[in-house]
């Protein structure tokens, strides 16, 4: 990965503890493993990794995205209105959190209906996820979460 000791920085100095702890812990810690395995947090080289299709869909407005299980094997769905967007690195990084931190469960829709534990989490990891790859990108973290919007997306325009 590029600017390897940068993200390091980064990756200590952006978690806290919180009353959330073992959620984000888990989620930090899934973050921290597959950037590690794949060498990059670029959400489209990681499921390329993973061996994961990404495919493009008409699918209007909503949803921005979803995750589809055939014989056990995730595909993601990206709507196509995404392709040429910034936001298809959130919403990519969003539906690989469901497919890593929740792999025995499926059914999920990245759009104005999102709510729950489960995008939550989806939304912490494709968040850490983005901050990692600003660092891979530039060499330096986001000063703000403004920083990481402009860059790559985020869903909370999409939710309202």
């Amino acid at each position: 990965m590029k600017n390897e000791n940068k993200l390091e920085e980064f990756w200590k100095a952006s978690f806290g503890k919180s009353k959330k702890e073992s959620t984000n812990e888990f989620v930090r810690e899934s973050i921290k493993a597959i950037c590690t395995k794949c060498h990059t947090a670029d959400p489209f080289i990681i499921a390329d990794h993973m061996d994961i299709e990404i495919r493009w869909e008409p699918f209007g407005i909503h949803p921005l995205g979803q995750t589809v299980y055939y014989e056990n094997k995730p595909t993601i769905f990206l709507n196509e209105c995404l392709k040429e967007s910034v936001q298809r690195y959130f919403t990519c990084g969003h539906e690989l959190g469901h497919i890593i931190l929740q792999p025995e469960t499926t059914g999920y829709q990245t759009g104005r209906l999102s709510h729950g534990v489960c995008e939550y989490e989806a939304n912490q990891f494709a968040t850490g996820l983005m901050g990692l790859l600003y660092v891979e990108d530039n060499g330096y973290g986001p000063e703000s979460y403004y920083d990481l919007v402009h860059q790559y997306g985020s869903p909370v325009k999409e939710l309202d």
